[in-house]
């Protein structure tokens, strides 16, 4: 199972694409999702705004549990000023 986790805006774009997501405040609420539902999911799409706040944490995760995939993606909020393929991008993570 995967889920994609990340602010309001991204969140709701990935949902309209079909996937499991829920949006977060911030990445300290982030991070303690992911912690709890470790046993739940096996991909993380972490919208990039929050991955590169916690960087050094995701990187201990992915040590730490080898067979979890944490994933980070375009934040739609960081993204106004360019276009991004959102599609496109699913198609190239999942391999289609």
């Amino acid at each position: 199972m995967s889920i994609v986790l990340g602010d309001r805006y991204t969140v709701d774009l990935f949902k309209l694409l079909g996937f499991e997501g829920r949006a977060v405040d911030d990445e300290k609420e982030l991070y303690d999702y992911i912690v709890r539902n470790l046993n739940v999911y096996n991909v993380f799409f972490i919208s990039s705004n929050y991955a590169k706040k916690l960087r050094r944490q995701l990187d201990e995760l992915r040590m730490r549990n080898p067979k979890k995939v944490f994933v980070e993606i375009p934040s739609v909020l960081e993204n106004m000023e360019r276009e991004v393929n959102y599609l496109q991008l699913v198609r190239q993570i999942l391999g289609g």
